[in-house]
Protein backbone atom coordinates (compact mmCIF):
# COMPACT_ATOMS: atom_id res chain seq x y z
CA UNK A 1 0.00 0.00 0.00
CA UNK A 2 3.08 2.48 0.97
CA UNK A 3 4.09 2.06 -2.87
CA UNK A 4 1.27 2.57 -4.51
CA UNK A 5 0.52 5.43 -2.46
CA UNK A 6 4.11 6.57 -2.89
CA UNK A 7 3.75 6.14 -7.28
CA UNK A 8 0.41 7.88 -7.11
CA UNK A 9 1.99 10.91 -5.36
CA UNK A 10 4.49 11.04 -7.61
CA UNK A 11 2.06 10.67 -11.04
CA UNK A 12 -0.70 12.80 -9.49
CA UNK A 13 0.39 16.23 -9.33
CA UNK A 14 -2.60 18.55 -10.36
CA UNK A 15 -6.14 19.05 -8.89
CA UNK A 16 -9.42 17.59 -9.79
CA UNK A 17 -9.69 15.97 -13.10
CA UNK A 18 -10.98 17.62 -16.44
CA UNK A 19 -13.82 17.73 -17.83
CA UNK A 20 -15.91 14.48 -18.38
CA UNK A 21 -19.13 15.62 -19.68
CA UNK A 22 -19.39 17.66 -22.89
CA UNK A 23 -21.18 21.36 -23.24
CA UNK A 24 -23.42 20.71 -25.80
CA UNK A 25 -25.34 24.23 -26.05
CA UNK A 26 -26.04 27.18 -24.28
CA UNK A 27 -28.35 29.82 -24.51
CA UNK A 28 -27.36 32.05 -24.99
CA UNK A 29 -25.42 31.01 -27.56
CA UNK A 30 -21.45 31.48 -26.52
CA UNK A 31 -20.26 34.51 -28.10
CA UNK A 32 -23.86 35.44 -29.66
CA UNK A 33 -25.30 39.37 -29.16
CA UNK A 34 -28.79 39.72 -28.02
CA UNK A 35 -31.21 42.51 -27.80
CA UNK A 36 -32.18 41.90 -24.70
CA UNK A 37 -31.01 40.29 -21.19
CA UNK A 38 -32.48 36.94 -21.36
CA UNK A 39 -34.06 36.29 -18.09
CA UNK A 40 -31.97 32.55 -17.46
CA UNK A 41 -28.91 31.82 -18.70
CA UNK A 42 -28.55 27.70 -19.47
CA UNK A 43 -26.50 24.87 -20.30
CA UNK A 44 -26.93 21.54 -21.73
CA UNK A 45 -24.54 18.84 -21.65
CA UNK A 46 -24.14 15.35 -23.03
CA UNK A 47 -25.04 13.49 -20.05
CA UNK A 48 -26.34 14.35 -16.84
CA UNK A 49 -24.81 16.50 -14.51
CA UNK A 50 -25.60 18.13 -11.04
CA UNK A 51 -25.07 21.92 -10.40
CA UNK A 52 -24.80 23.37 -6.85
CA UNK A 53 -27.01 26.65 -6.37
CA UNK A 54 -23.64 28.78 -7.13
CA UNK A 55 -22.73 26.73 -9.56
CA UNK A 56 -23.13 29.31 -12.71
CA UNK A 57 -22.72 32.50 -11.80
CA UNK A 58 -23.31 35.54 -14.44
CA UNK A 59 -21.25 38.82 -14.06
CA UNK A 60 -22.01 42.10 -16.25
CA UNK A 61 -20.18 44.04 -18.09
CA UNK A 62 -18.99 46.60 -15.23
CA UNK A 63 -18.09 43.39 -12.71
CA UNK A 64 -20.87 43.04 -10.77
CA UNK A 65 -22.34 39.60 -10.32
CA UNK A 66 -26.38 39.29 -11.90
CA UNK A 67 -27.32 35.90 -11.44
CA UNK A 68 -30.08 35.24 -8.58
CA UNK A 69 -27.92 32.41 -6.71
CA UNK A 70 -30.10 29.72 -7.68
CA UNK A 71 -28.20 27.10 -10.51
CA UNK A 72 -30.51 24.12 -10.62
CA UNK A 73 -31.57 21.33 -13.41
CA UNK A 74 -33.90 22.93 -15.81
CA UNK A 75 -36.48 20.19 -17.15
CA UNK A 76 -33.82 17.61 -17.91
CA UNK A 77 -30.75 16.36 -15.73
CA UNK A 78 -28.62 17.15 -19.08
CA UNK A 79 -29.80 21.41 -18.79
CA UNK A 80 -28.58 23.53 -15.83
CA UNK A 81 -28.97 27.25 -15.47
CA UNK A 82 -29.59 30.37 -13.19
CA UNK A 83 -32.23 33.26 -13.41
CA UNK A 84 -30.66 36.76 -14.17
CA UNK A 85 -31.64 40.11 -11.60
CA UNK A 86 -33.83 42.49 -13.32
CA UNK A 87 -33.09 46.08 -12.39
CA UNK A 88 -34.71 49.06 -13.28
CA UNK A 89 -32.02 49.77 -16.25
CA UNK A 90 -30.29 46.36 -17.71
CA UNK A 91 -26.71 47.29 -18.29
CA UNK A 92 -25.27 46.54 -22.28
CA UNK A 93 -22.67 44.90 -23.10
CA UNK A 94 -20.55 41.69 -22.62
CA UNK A 95 -21.80 39.24 -19.92
CA UNK A 96 -19.50 36.36 -18.50
CA UNK A 97 -21.25 33.14 -17.92
CA UNK A 98 -18.99 30.97 -15.23
CA UNK A 99 -19.97 27.20 -14.77
CA UNK A 100 -18.91 24.50 -12.87
CA UNK A 101 -21.27 21.04 -12.48
CA UNK A 102 -20.40 17.34 -11.66
CA UNK A 103 -20.88 15.19 -14.41
CA UNK A 104 -22.39 11.46 -14.26
CA UNK A 105 -19.01 9.85 -13.50
CA UNK A 106 -18.90 11.89 -10.21
CA UNK A 107 -15.99 14.25 -11.91
CA UNK A 108 -15.57 18.07 -11.72
CA UNK A 109 -16.74 19.95 -15.17
CA UNK A 110 -16.09 23.59 -15.19
CA UNK A 111 -15.79 26.41 -18.04
CA UNK A 112 -16.97 29.96 -19.30
CA UNK A 113 -18.41 31.84 -22.26
CA UNK A 114 -19.58 35.29 -22.98
CA UNK A 115 -22.35 36.69 -24.63
CA UNK A 116 -23.16 40.29 -25.41
CA UNK A 117 -26.64 42.15 -24.60
CA UNK A 118 -26.36 45.47 -26.89
CA UNK A 119 -23.07 45.50 -28.08
CA UNK A 120 -19.88 43.85 -27.17
CA UNK A 121 -17.80 45.06 -24.72
CA UNK A 122 -15.09 45.48 -22.00
CA UNK A 123 -15.59 42.71 -19.47
CA UNK A 124 -14.30 43.23 -15.94
CA UNK A 125 -14.99 38.99 -14.85
CA UNK A 126 -12.88 38.68 -11.66
CA UNK A 127 -10.16 35.93 -12.44
CA UNK A 128 -11.78 33.84 -9.78
CA UNK A 129 -15.63 33.59 -10.48
CA UNK A 130 -15.75 29.87 -9.71
CA UNK A 131 -12.97 27.96 -7.60
CA UNK A 132 -10.07 25.92 -9.25
CA UNK A 133 -10.50 23.40 -7.09
CA UNK A 134 -8.18 22.84 -4.33
CA UNK A 135 -4.48 20.60 -5.07
CA UNK A 136 -4.51 19.40 -1.41
CA UNK A 137 -8.27 17.89 -1.84
CA UNK A 138 -7.29 16.36 -5.75
CA UNK A 139 -3.79 14.82 -4.82
CA UNK A 140 -5.77 13.14 -1.23
CA UNK A 141 -8.63 11.81 -3.40
CA UNK A 142 -6.69 10.07 -5.74
CA UNK A 143 -5.05 8.07 -3.41
CA UNK A 144 -7.44 7.72 -1.69
CA UNK A 145 -9.19 6.00 -4.77
CA UNK A 146 -6.02 4.03 -5.66
CA UNK A 147 -5.90 2.51 -1.82
CA UNK A 148 -10.04 1.35 -2.51
CA UNK A 149 -8.80 -0.31 -5.97
CA UNK A 150 -6.09 -2.20 -3.61
CA UNK A 151 -8.45 -2.76 -0.65
CA UNK A 152 -10.83 -4.20 -3.13
CA UNK A 153 -7.84 -6.40 -4.54
CA UNK A 154 -6.77 -7.48 -1.27
CA UNK A 155 -10.72 -8.46 0.40
CA UNK A 156 -11.48 -10.30 -2.91
CA UNK A 157 -7.97 -12.01 -3.83
CA UNK A 158 -7.44 -13.33 -0.47
CA UNK A 159 -10.41 -15.04 -0.06
CA UNK A 160 -10.72 -16.52 -3.49
CA UNK A 161 -7.24 -17.86 -2.62
CA UNK A 162 -8.30 -19.88 0.13
CA UNK A 163 -11.29 -20.85 -1.61
CA UNK A 164 -9.50 -21.89 -5.02
CA UNK A 165 -5.77 -22.67 -4.01
CA UNK A 166 -5.31 -23.51 -0.43
CA UNK A 167 -8.32 -23.98 2.55
CA UNK A 168 -5.95 -24.97 5.38
CA UNK A 169 -4.06 -21.01 4.53
CA UNK A 170 -7.56 -19.89 6.43
CA UNK A 171 -5.69 -20.67 9.78
CA UNK A 172 -2.41 -19.00 9.18
CA UNK A 173 -2.76 -15.30 11.17
CA UNK A 174 -0.91 -13.56 8.14
CA UNK A 175 -3.83 -14.82 5.71
CA UNK A 176 -6.30 -13.61 7.54
CA UNK A 177 -4.62 -10.28 8.43
CA UNK A 178 -4.47 -9.66 4.87
CA UNK A 179 -8.33 -10.27 4.34
CA UNK A 180 -9.07 -8.15 7.59
CA UNK A 181 -6.69 -5.09 6.11
CA UNK A 182 -8.45 -5.13 2.67
CA UNK A 183 -11.95 -5.20 4.57
CA UNK A 184 -11.05 -2.15 6.54
CA UNK A 185 -9.08 -0.78 4.08
CA UNK A 186 -12.00 -1.11 1.36
CA UNK A 187 -14.67 0.54 4.59
CA UNK A 188 -12.14 3.41 5.90
CA UNK A 189 -11.58 4.61 1.77
CA UNK A 190 -15.55 4.46 1.16
CA UNK A 191 -16.37 6.73 3.96
CA UNK A 192 -13.24 8.87 2.81
CA UNK A 193 -14.50 9.23 -0.53
CA UNK A 194 -17.98 10.07 0.95
CA UNK A 195 -16.40 12.72 2.71
CA UNK A 196 -14.52 14.13 0.14
CA UNK A 197 -16.62 13.94 -2.82
CA UNK A 198 -18.20 17.32 -1.98
CA UNK A 199 -15.01 19.60 -1.87
CA UNK A 200 -13.47 17.62 -4.30
CA UNK A 201 -16.54 18.30 -7.28
CA UNK A 202 -17.59 21.83 -6.04
CA UNK A 203 -13.91 22.44 -5.66
CA UNK A 204 -13.36 23.41 -2.17
CA UNK A 205 -10.72 22.66 0.12
CA UNK A 206 -9.86 20.36 3.16
CA UNK A 207 -11.42 22.07 5.79
CA UNK A 208 -15.20 21.62 4.07
CA UNK A 209 -14.68 17.82 4.27
CA UNK A 210 -16.77 17.38 7.39
CA UNK A 211 -19.64 19.93 6.08
CA UNK A 212 -22.63 18.27 6.92
CA UNK A 213 -24.85 20.01 4.18
CA UNK A 214 -21.88 19.14 1.77
CA UNK A 215 -21.86 15.44 2.89
CA UNK A 216 -25.64 15.08 2.21
CA UNK A 217 -25.63 16.46 -1.40
CA UNK A 218 -22.99 13.67 -2.01
CA UNK A 219 -25.46 11.49 -0.55
CA UNK A 220 -28.39 12.36 -2.84
CA UNK A 221 -26.11 12.26 -5.95
CA UNK A 222 -25.50 8.80 -7.77
CA UNK A 223 -21.96 8.53 -6.37
CA UNK A 224 -23.65 8.98 -2.67
CA UNK A 225 -25.99 6.15 -3.66
CA UNK A 226 -23.08 3.86 -4.90
CA UNK A 227 -20.60 4.23 -1.32
CA UNK A 228 -23.99 3.90 0.74
CA UNK A 229 -24.56 0.35 -1.31
CA UNK A 230 -21.04 -0.39 -0.83
CA UNK A 231 -20.95 0.43 2.95
CA UNK A 232 -24.26 -1.72 3.37
CA UNK A 233 -22.17 -4.47 1.53
CA UNK A 234 -19.41 -4.35 3.39
CA UNK A 235 -21.57 -5.25 6.47
CA UNK A 236 -22.58 -7.97 4.81
CA UNK A 237 -18.39 -9.29 4.09
CA UNK A 238 -17.48 -8.10 7.80
CA UNK A 239 -20.08 -11.39 9.06
CA UNK A 240 -19.18 -13.32 5.75
CA UNK A 241 -15.26 -13.04 6.65
CA UNK A 242 -16.00 -14.33 10.35
CA UNK A 243 -17.80 -17.13 9.43
CA UNK A 244 -15.58 -17.83 6.81
CA UNK A 245 -12.24 -17.97 9.35
CA UNK A 246 -14.90 -20.22 11.80
CA UNK A 247 -16.18 -22.65 9.40
CA UNK A 248 -13.88 -23.16 6.40
CA UNK A 249 -11.79 -25.85 8.04
CA UNK A 250 -14.60 -27.91 8.77
CA UNK A 251 -16.51 -27.91 5.53
CA UNK A 252 -16.58 -30.41 2.94
CA UNK A 253 -16.07 -29.19 -0.83
CA UNK A 254 -20.37 -28.63 -1.18
CA UNK A 255 -19.88 -26.28 1.89
CA UNK A 256 -16.87 -24.71 0.42
CA UNK A 257 -18.62 -24.58 -2.99
CA UNK A 258 -21.76 -22.60 -1.19
CA UNK A 259 -19.22 -20.38 0.57
CA UNK A 260 -17.82 -19.74 -2.81
CA UNK A 261 -20.98 -18.44 -4.74
CA UNK A 262 -21.69 -15.96 -1.70
CA UNK A 263 -18.22 -14.31 -1.75
CA UNK A 264 -18.63 -14.38 -5.59
CA UNK A 265 -22.21 -12.28 -5.23
CA UNK A 266 -20.51 -10.01 -2.57
CA UNK A 267 -17.45 -9.07 -4.57
CA UNK A 268 -19.63 -8.65 -7.68
CA UNK A 269 -21.49 -6.29 -5.59
CA UNK A 270 -19.30 -4.24 -4.58
CA UNK A 271 -17.92 -4.11 -8.24
CA UNK A 272 -20.91 -2.52 -9.75
CA UNK A 273 -20.84 0.35 -6.97
CA UNK A 274 -17.74 1.45 -8.77
CA UNK A 275 -19.24 0.77 -12.36
CA UNK A 276 -22.06 2.23 -11.68
CA UNK A 277 -20.56 5.52 -10.57
CA UNK A 278 -17.37 5.70 -12.89
CA UNK A 279 -16.95 5.85 -16.90
CA UNK A 280 -18.98 2.52 -17.08
CA UNK A 281 -22.49 4.50 -16.54
CA UNK A 282 -22.21 7.00 -19.29
CA UNK A 283 -20.91 7.45 -22.26
CA UNK A 284 -20.90 4.24 -24.97
CA UNK A 285 -22.71 1.37 -24.80
CA UNK A 286 -23.40 1.58 -21.19
CA UNK A 287 -25.56 -1.79 -21.27
CA UNK A 288 -21.94 -3.85 -22.20
CA UNK A 289 -19.78 -1.62 -20.41
CA UNK A 290 -21.41 -2.44 -16.81
CA UNK A 291 -20.97 -5.97 -16.67
CA UNK A 292 -17.57 -5.86 -18.66
CA UNK A 293 -16.42 -3.31 -15.98
CA UNK A 294 -17.27 -6.03 -13.06
CA UNK A 295 -15.78 -8.44 -14.63
CA UNK A 296 -12.80 -6.70 -14.94
CA UNK A 297 -12.70 -5.42 -11.49
CA UNK A 298 -13.19 -8.66 -10.69
CA UNK A 299 -10.64 -10.68 -12.28
CA UNK A 300 -8.17 -7.88 -11.06
CA UNK A 301 -8.96 -8.71 -7.42
CA UNK A 302 -8.60 -12.67 -8.15
CA UNK A 303 -5.35 -11.99 -9.84
CA UNK A 304 -3.72 -9.64 -7.99
CA UNK A 305 -5.02 -9.76 -4.71
CA UNK A 306 -4.36 -13.21 -4.93
CA UNK A 307 -0.45 -12.56 -5.63
CA UNK A 308 -0.28 -10.77 -2.08
CA UNK A 309 -1.97 -13.31 -0.49
CA UNK A 310 0.94 -15.57 -2.09
CA UNK A 311 3.77 -13.57 -1.33
CA UNK A 312 3.09 -13.83 2.44
CA UNK A 313 2.19 -17.79 2.17
CA UNK A 314 5.91 -17.98 0.12
CA UNK A 315 7.21 -18.24 3.91
CA UNK A 316 6.61 -19.80 6.80
CA UNK A 317 4.24 -17.38 9.23
CA UNK A 318 6.39 -16.65 12.14
CA UNK A 319 3.60 -16.16 14.17
CA UNK A 320 2.50 -18.65 16.93
CA UNK A 321 3.69 -21.80 15.01
CA UNK A 322 7.20 -21.31 13.90
CA UNK A 323 6.71 -24.84 12.04
CA UNK A 324 3.90 -23.56 9.94
CA UNK A 325 5.12 -24.10 6.08
CA UNK A 326 4.92 -21.73 3.02
CA UNK A 327 2.27 -22.46 1.00
CA UNK A 328 2.08 -26.05 -0.64
CA UNK A 329 3.61 -26.09 -4.23
CA UNK A 330 -0.34 -27.59 -5.26
CA UNK A 331 -1.78 -24.45 -3.89
CA UNK A 332 0.99 -22.49 -6.09
CA UNK A 333 0.45 -24.27 -9.16
CA UNK A 334 -3.17 -23.86 -8.82
CA UNK A 335 -2.37 -19.81 -8.50
CA UNK A 336 -0.52 -19.97 -11.66
CA UNK A 337 -3.53 -21.40 -13.34
CA UNK A 338 -6.05 -18.98 -12.07
CA UNK A 339 -3.60 -16.16 -12.83
CA UNK A 340 -2.90 -17.53 -16.50
CA UNK A 341 -7.29 -17.08 -17.03
CA UNK A 342 -7.11 -13.98 -15.03
CA UNK A 343 -5.05 -12.31 -17.46
CA UNK A 344 -7.03 -14.02 -20.39
CA UNK A 345 -10.03 -12.03 -18.88
CA UNK A 346 -8.36 -8.53 -18.39
CA UNK A 347 -6.49 -8.28 -21.77
CA UNK A 348 -10.40 -8.99 -23.30
CA UNK A 349 -11.93 -6.51 -21.25
CA UNK A 350 -9.51 -3.81 -20.51
CA UNK A 351 -9.23 -4.20 -24.64
CA UNK A 352 -12.88 -3.08 -24.68
CA UNK A 353 -12.91 -0.83 -22.68
CA UNK A 354 -9.96 1.30 -23.71
CA UNK A 355 -11.33 1.29 -27.34
CA UNK A 356 -14.98 2.65 -25.84
CA UNK A 357 -13.09 5.37 -23.42
CA UNK A 358 -10.07 6.28 -26.45
CA UNK A 359 -12.37 6.53 -29.53
CA UNK A 360 -9.22 6.89 -31.74
CA UNK A 361 -5.27 5.83 -32.14
CA UNK A 362 -4.79 9.34 -32.24
CA UNK A 363 -5.80 9.65 -29.33
CA UNK A 364 -3.19 7.81 -27.35
CA UNK A 365 -0.80 10.55 -28.01
CA UNK A 366 -2.96 13.72 -28.08
CA UNK A 367 -4.58 13.34 -24.86
CA UNK A 368 -3.77 13.02 -20.66
CA UNK A 369 -5.95 9.48 -21.27
CA UNK A 370 -4.30 8.02 -23.49
CA UNK A 371 -0.83 8.89 -22.40
CA UNK A 372 -2.06 7.17 -19.25
CA UNK A 373 -2.66 4.33 -20.67
CA UNK A 374 0.04 4.08 -22.20
CA UNK A 375 1.71 3.85 -19.38
CA UNK A 376 -0.21 1.20 -17.78
CA UNK A 377 0.03 -0.99 -20.93
CA UNK A 378 3.73 -0.93 -20.54
CA UNK A 379 3.62 -1.63 -17.17
CA UNK A 380 1.08 -4.83 -17.67
CA UNK A 381 3.47 -5.87 -20.67
CA UNK A 382 6.15 -5.97 -18.33
CA UNK A 383 4.07 -7.74 -15.24
CA UNK A 384 3.30 -10.06 -17.98
CA UNK A 385 7.01 -11.32 -18.68
CA UNK A 386 7.38 -11.56 -14.76
CA UNK A 387 3.90 -13.48 -14.56
CA UNK A 388 5.50 -16.05 -17.27
CA UNK A 389 9.10 -16.51 -15.04
CA UNK A 390 6.65 -17.34 -12.08
CA UNK A 391 4.23 -19.64 -14.05
CA UNK A 392 7.46 -21.60 -14.93
CA UNK A 393 8.68 -21.64 -12.14
CA UNK A 394 5.56 -22.92 -10.20
CA UNK A 395 5.23 -25.46 -13.10
CA UNK A 396 8.71 -26.91 -11.52
CA UNK A 397 7.72 -26.53 -8.28
CA UNK A 398 5.30 -28.67 -8.48
CA UNK A 399 4.39 -31.92 -5.88
CA UNK A 400 5.72 -35.40 -7.96
CA UNK A 401 3.36 -38.53 -6.44
CA UNK A 402 4.08 -37.91 -2.75
CA UNK A 403 7.50 -35.96 -3.08
CA UNK A 404 7.46 -32.08 -2.36
CA UNK A 405 9.61 -30.20 -4.36
CA UNK A 406 10.74 -26.56 -2.47
CA UNK A 407 10.06 -23.86 -3.68
CA UNK A 408 12.84 -21.70 -5.36
CA UNK A 409 14.61 -18.67 -4.62
CA UNK A 410 13.52 -17.39 -8.16
CA UNK A 411 9.58 -18.10 -7.44
CA UNK A 412 9.98 -16.10 -4.55
CA UNK A 413 11.39 -13.09 -5.98
CA UNK A 414 9.11 -12.88 -9.28
CA UNK A 415 5.99 -12.81 -7.12
CA UNK A 416 6.91 -10.31 -5.06
CA UNK A 417 7.82 -8.00 -8.19
CA UNK A 418 5.01 -9.28 -9.81
CA UNK A 419 2.96 -8.21 -6.48
CA UNK A 420 4.88 -4.84 -6.90
CA UNK A 421 4.11 -3.99 -10.53
CA UNK A 422 0.33 -4.27 -9.29
CA UNK A 423 0.58 -1.58 -7.02
CA UNK A 424 2.17 0.46 -9.46
CA UNK A 425 -0.76 -0.42 -12.05
CA UNK A 426 -3.18 0.44 -9.50
CA UNK A 427 -1.83 3.69 -8.77
CA UNK A 428 -2.03 4.50 -12.81
CA UNK A 429 -5.82 3.26 -12.72
CA UNK A 430 -6.56 5.25 -10.66
CA UNK A 431 -5.45 8.19 -12.54
CA UNK A 432 -7.18 7.20 -15.39
CA UNK A 433 -10.47 7.02 -13.54
CA UNK A 434 -9.94 11.08 -12.98
CA UNK A 435 -8.66 11.17 -16.13
CA UNK A 436 -10.89 12.67 -19.18
CA UNK A 437 -11.47 9.98 -21.43
CA UNK A 438 -10.21 10.72 -24.69
CA UNK A 439 -13.81 9.96 -26.91
CA UNK A 440 -14.86 13.11 -25.37
CA UNK A 441 -11.58 15.31 -25.05
CA UNK A 442 -11.28 15.02 -28.55
CA UNK A 443 -14.95 15.12 -29.24
CA UNK A 444 -15.28 18.85 -27.59
CA UNK A 445 -16.53 21.44 -29.51
CA UNK A 446 -15.13 24.69 -29.91
CA UNK A 447 -14.79 26.51 -26.29
CA UNK A 448 -12.72 28.66 -24.34
CA UNK A 449 -8.89 27.88 -24.05
CA UNK A 450 -7.50 28.66 -20.55
CA UNK A 451 -3.78 28.21 -20.54
CA UNK A 452 -1.38 29.04 -17.56
CA UNK A 453 2.32 30.20 -18.73
CA UNK A 454 4.61 30.86 -15.59
CA UNK A 455 7.47 33.83 -16.13
CA UNK A 456 10.48 35.25 -14.82
CA UNK A 457 11.70 38.47 -15.79
CA UNK A 458 14.97 37.68 -13.40
CA UNK A 459 14.76 41.34 -11.57
CA UNK A 460 12.98 42.20 -8.47
CA UNK A 461 9.08 41.09 -8.29
CA UNK A 462 10.15 39.50 -11.86
CA UNK A 463 8.31 36.07 -11.31
CA UNK A 464 4.61 35.39 -11.89
CA UNK A 465 1.93 33.77 -13.87
CA UNK A 466 0.04 34.45 -16.46
CA UNK A 467 -3.46 33.33 -16.87
CA UNK A 468 -4.36 33.17 -20.76
CA UNK A 469 -7.66 33.07 -21.94
CA UNK A 470 -8.96 33.12 -25.46
CA UNK A 471 -13.05 32.83 -26.13
CA UNK A 472 -14.38 30.99 -28.44
CA UNK A 473 -10.93 29.87 -29.31
CA UNK A 474 -12.89 29.09 -33.06
CA UNK A 475 -11.92 30.66 -36.26
CA UNK A 476 -13.27 34.60 -36.24
CA UNK A 477 -13.58 37.13 -33.95
CA UNK A 478 -11.82 36.21 -30.37
CA UNK A 479 -11.58 37.88 -27.07
CA UNK A 480 -8.24 37.19 -25.64
CA UNK A 481 -7.69 37.71 -21.64
CA UNK A 482 -4.36 38.15 -19.75
CA UNK A 483 -4.41 38.14 -16.33
CA UNK A 484 -1.12 38.58 -14.57
CA UNK A 485 -0.72 37.21 -11.25
CA UNK A 486 2.17 37.64 -8.83
CA UNK A 487 4.08 34.05 -7.00
CA UNK A 488 0.83 34.34 -4.42
CA UNK A 489 -1.69 34.12 -6.88
CA UNK A 490 -2.99 38.05 -6.34
CA UNK A 491 -3.69 40.30 -10.00
CA UNK A 492 -0.91 43.02 -10.26
CA UNK A 493 0.23 45.25 -12.89
CA UNK A 494 3.89 44.75 -15.05
CA UNK A 495 4.89 48.01 -16.63
CA UNK A 496 4.32 46.38 -20.10
CA UNK A 497 2.23 43.46 -21.24
CA UNK A 498 2.65 42.92 -25.25
CA UNK A 499 1.12 40.08 -27.49
CA UNK A 500 1.33 38.22 -30.81
CA UNK A 501 -0.23 35.30 -32.38
CA UNK A 502 1.53 32.37 -34.92
CA UNK A 503 0.10 29.84 -36.99
CA UNK A 504 2.07 28.18 -39.57
CA UNK A 505 4.05 30.32 -41.20
CA UNK A 506 1.93 33.61 -41.10
CA UNK A 507 2.17 36.41 -38.67
CA UNK A 508 3.02 37.25 -35.73
CA UNK A 509 -0.44 38.81 -35.42
CA UNK A 510 -0.51 41.59 -32.81
CA UNK A 511 -2.77 41.30 -30.39
CA UNK A 512 -4.12 45.08 -28.86
CA UNK A 513 -4.37 44.48 -25.21
CA UNK A 514 -5.86 47.16 -23.19
CA UNK A 515 -5.24 47.27 -19.55
CA UNK A 516 -8.89 46.79 -17.82
CA UNK A 517 -8.34 46.66 -14.45
CA UNK A 518 -5.55 45.46 -11.88
CA UNK A 519 -3.82 42.69 -13.61
CA UNK A 520 -5.98 42.58 -16.26
CA UNK A 521 -5.16 43.03 -20.21
CA UNK A 522 -8.00 42.42 -22.42
CA UNK A 523 -8.42 42.32 -26.56
CA UNK A 524 -11.53 42.54 -28.57
CA UNK A 525 -12.73 40.93 -31.36
CA UNK A 526 -8.80 39.48 -32.65
CA UNK A 527 -9.55 37.75 -35.40
CA UNK A 528 -8.35 34.57 -35.98
CA UNK A 529 -8.77 33.46 -39.90
CA UNK A 530 -7.23 30.08 -39.59
CA UNK A 531 -8.37 26.95 -37.49
CA UNK A 532 -5.65 24.80 -36.25
CA UNK A 533 -2.92 24.88 -33.73
CA UNK A 534 -1.46 28.68 -32.86
CA UNK A 535 0.68 30.01 -30.80
CA UNK A 536 0.38 32.86 -28.73
CA UNK A 537 3.50 35.15 -27.56
CA UNK A 538 3.61 37.13 -24.30
CA UNK A 539 6.44 39.58 -23.57
CA UNK A 540 6.36 40.57 -19.72
CA UNK A 541 8.31 43.64 -18.86
CA UNK A 542 9.13 44.31 -14.79
CA UNK A 543 11.23 47.63 -14.91
CA UNK A 544 13.35 49.38 -17.52
CA UNK A 545 15.70 46.32 -17.80
CA UNK A 546 13.71 43.51 -16.85
CA UNK A 547 11.71 41.72 -19.58
CA UNK A 548 11.05 38.08 -20.61
CA UNK A 549 8.96 36.50 -23.56
CA UNK A 550 7.05 33.38 -22.68
CA UNK A 551 4.40 31.09 -25.53
CA UNK A 552 2.33 28.49 -25.32
CA UNK A 553 0.36 26.60 -28.09
CA UNK A 554 -3.49 26.76 -28.46
CA UNK A 555 -6.03 25.03 -30.66
CA UNK A 556 -8.46 27.00 -32.69
CA UNK A 557 -10.99 25.15 -34.19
Amino acid sequence: MAVLCAVFGLLAGTGPASAHAVLISTDPVAGAVVATAPATVSLTFGEPVVVAADGVRVFGPDGAEVDNGHAAALGRSTTVGVGLVRGDRQPQGTFTVSWRVISADSHPVAGAFTFSVGHPSASRAPAAAQPRGSRAVGVVYGIVRAAAFASYALLVGSIAFVLLCWPGAIARRDVRRVMLVGWAGLLATSIATLLLQGPYGNGLGLDRVFDSAIVSETLDSRLGAALTARLLLLALAGGYLVLLCAWLGHLQRRGRAYFGALGVALAAGLACTWAAADHAAVGLQPAVALPVDVVHLLTMGLWLGGLATLVVTLRPAGTTKATTPAAPELAVHRFSSIATGSIVILIATGSYQSWRQLGSWAAFGSTDYGRLLLVKLGIVAVMLLVALRSHQAARNGVTVFWHRLPLTTTLRRSVLVEAALGAVILSVTALLVNAEPGRTATAAPPGPVHRVIRYDTGGPNGRGQLMVDVDPAAAGPNTVRITVEDPDGEPHDVAELRSTLTVRQLGPFPVALQHTGPGEYVAQAVQLPYSGTWQIRVTVRTSDIDETTVATPIDIR
